[in-house]
This record gives C-alpha cells, structure tokens and sequence, in this order.
C-alpha cells in the first residue's frame, strides 16, 4: 500500500470516528406520572412508611422497554386498615427509574395528617393515592409541597398540617411530649419550631387564597 493510501485511510477513519457519536441519537425516555403509570398498570407499586417522617416507594416495571416516574410533589398514604395507623402526605417530588421488568426503590418523605391514630410502622400497609384521597385543604397541600422541596424541615411542617388538618391549637402543639421509657419526656416540638410553623401557617393560607383568586376570572 503506498504512502497515499495509508494517508487517504488514516483521513477516512478519523472520520467516522468523528462523526459517529453524531449519527446515532439516543432516544429520550419520556416521563411516566406515578398515578397514571398505577391506574394503566405499568407499574405495580408498594408504599412502605417506616415511620413519621420517611416513607419508600418500591415499584414493579409490567412492561419490557424502561421507564422514567415522575413522582408528584404531595400525595396520600393511606392506610389499608384505617383505625391502625395515621395516614399522611408523601413529599419529594422527582424522578426515578424502573429498568423493564424490574424492581426500582425510591425514597421519599412522610408528614402525618390524622393525628390521635397510632404512629406508622414499617409493618403496616398504606396505598399510594392522588393526595385529594386524604386532604382537599390547598394549604396543607402547600405546606406538603415545601417540605417536599425540602425548603421547611419536618417538625415545622408537622405541626403546621397538625393545626390545619386536625385543629389542634398552638398551646396544644406546646405541650404535646415524646414519651421515653428510661428518661424523661421531651417536648414535641421545640418554641423556634412552632414560630416557623405559625408563619407557615399564614403564608400557605394566603398563597392559596390568592390561587383560588387567580384562578377564577370573571368577564
């Protein structure tokens, strides 16, 4: 091979190594909605509440192509046997993936909604629903979102869906205790904690107002 056929192969060569990672697009997986991949039955899914605070969503891929969920921002955790445990609001909103016909885990947080049940425990069985299944106020909805977003922490937006949703006051929310059986009870919730929870409680009142005035335009 003469000196000018190697240089033409070399200058060839070079060429599809330059264009090749431009020749082929890699398809783009398009978002699932976790409802709606549970309503047509993509995917199969189990809701584990380990306790007041976390909860995991673990979900089965039904088809052979993988899929990309879209968890919502807030939804329902509502328990199988409803006099066992609280029910609550799974925040944490994002994107997971579940390879085809695989299992996939994604963890995601728990804010208790029906205070005076028992508190959660992994062995308990809870169904993941639209969040209107368990709450239709659009304030503890927000509160909900925010703590998603991580934005507020989780005593704050514990006591504020507390007062919202089940009407205890504030005095009641001062004084509530963690039981202990080798020390003493400590409070629930510190005095810093419930400031922050009160202005919550404000903002999320007020941003909701002003949603439902946004939404309704007269002619």
């Amino acid at each position: 091979m003469s000196g000018r056929s190697i240089r033409r192969l070399c200058f060839v060569v070079s060429l599809i190594l330059l264009v090749a990672p431009f020749g082929v697009a890699k398809e783009e997986i398009v978002p699932v909605d976790l409802h709606e991949a549970i309503e047509t039955g993509t995917i199969d899914v189990k809701l584990i509440v380990k306790n007041g605070q976390q909860a995991r969503i673990v979900a089965k891929n039904n088809t052979d192509q993988p899929l990309t969920i879209q968890v919502p921002e807030a939804f329902a955790a509502v328990p199988v046997l409803a006099q066992t445990s609280q029910g609550g609001g799974g925040t944490g909103s994002g994107l997971f993936n579940v390879p085809p016909e695989k299992v996939a885990k994604h963890d995601v947080g728990f804010v208790c909604l029906e205070h005076g049940k028992p508190d959660p425990r992994s062995t308990m069985q809870y169904e993941l629903k639209p969040i209107s299944a368990i709450t239709t106020d659009p304030a503890v909805v927000e509160i909900l979102r925010l703590h998603g977003r991580r934005q507020i922490p989780h005593a704050v937006a514990q006591a504020a869906v507390w007062h919202l949703a089940n009407g205890l006051s504030w005095q009641q929310l001062a004084t509530k205790e963690r039981k202990n059986l080798s020390v003493p009870n400590t409070p629930y919730f510190s005095r810093s904690a419930l400031q922050w929870a009160g202005q919550l409680v404000a903002y999320a009142q007020q941003h909701a107002q002003s949603e439902a005035t946004t939404a309704y335009s007269p002619r």
